[in-house]
């Protein structure tokens, strides 16, 4: 008798930690270079964070049929891909993943706490998965160069819980770089673990920032964007979305896996689609 009494609290719980959500995210902008004919740009971006190691179906099955839906240009993915040691389910989304299209990983702390990196990294490798530390490539699409930037977790550099100046620091010498040696990026994408940080973000001329981390707040009541985040505490302020300030907007995953705490709550794994349209 009790247990057909929890047997709906046991479906809900499943389903809120099972069942994948797809966000999408139009963004348009009008470039203001002159061009000897008018030209429109169309990048789609699939967005995936905090995975920690979880399956999703047979070999991920579920998970790459909804990222093959979306017929994505690229894969980003923000960290936490793995949770500990050994990542067999992350290699696996890896390896079929890497067959969509091109991939581009930054690292979270949780790549740092599992301890095995160098293994990842042989992985990373094998898929040609761009691991971007505190670096840039450009991808170019339709005549524009869309620069994407990835800022590797503090974690991996420093000590402590105050960061903000080592990232400043990472920030002012990865857009130093391209100035002296690169064109002039069409549209400036940031990858990054944490997305506390939005208004250090914001100062720079990125026009979009890509973060998970916070797991859109693990228990998500109604009027509240989550409980708890970590480097956020209770009633965190970035935990899904997106967020505009000073011409940049981020956009921040909900993530796919959990960690310490096991269990979401009106908060479902999420895919996040992001379609960038540029036109002169």
């Amino acid at each position: 008798m009790h247990l057909i009494l929890l047997l709906p609290f046991l479906l809900f719980g499943y389903v809120s930690n099972n069942y994948i959500s797809v966000s999408t995210h139009k963004l348009a902008y009008k470039q203001k270079k002159k061009q000897e004919k008018k030209r429109v740009s169309s990048l789609s971006i699939v967005h995936i964070s905090d995975l920690h190691n979880k399956t999703f179906g047979w070999r991920q099955t579920r998970l790459l049929n909804k990222i093959k839906a979306i017929h994505p240009d690229i894969i980003v993915i923000t960290g936490d891909l793995v949770d500990g040691a050994p990542h067999h389910h992350a290699a696996v989304f890896l390896q079929k993943a890497s067959s969509i299209c091109p991939i581009y990983f930054v690292r979270g702390n949780h790549e740092s706490i599992a301890g095995n990196f160098p293994v990842l990294k042989q992985t990373l490798s094998k898929c040609n998965v761009h691991l971007l530390v505190n670096r840039s490539v450009d991808v170019i699409k339709d005549g524009y160069t869309y620069r994407i930037s990835g800022l590797d977790d503090p974690i991996f550099h420093i000590k402590g819980k105050k960061y903000a100046g080592y990232i400043k620091k990472t920030l002012d010498e990865m857009l130093d770089k391209p100035k002296r040696t690169q064109k002039r990026a069409d549209f400036q994408i940031l990858l990054s673990h944490r997305p506390e940080l939005f208004s250090l973000y914001s100062r720079y001329p990125f026009d979009l920032v890509l973060c998970g981390h916070a797991h859109g707040g693990q228990v998500r009541l109604p009027f509240t964007d989550g409980l708890y985040a970590p480097n956020q505490g209770i009633l965190p302020k970035y935990t899904s979305g997106a967020h505009t300030k000073n011409n940049t907007t981020e956009i921040i995953s909900r993530g796919l896996g959990n960690s310490s705490f096991p269990l979401r709550l009106f908060n479902f794994p999420e895919i996040v689609h992001i379609q960038i349209t540029l036109s002169s």
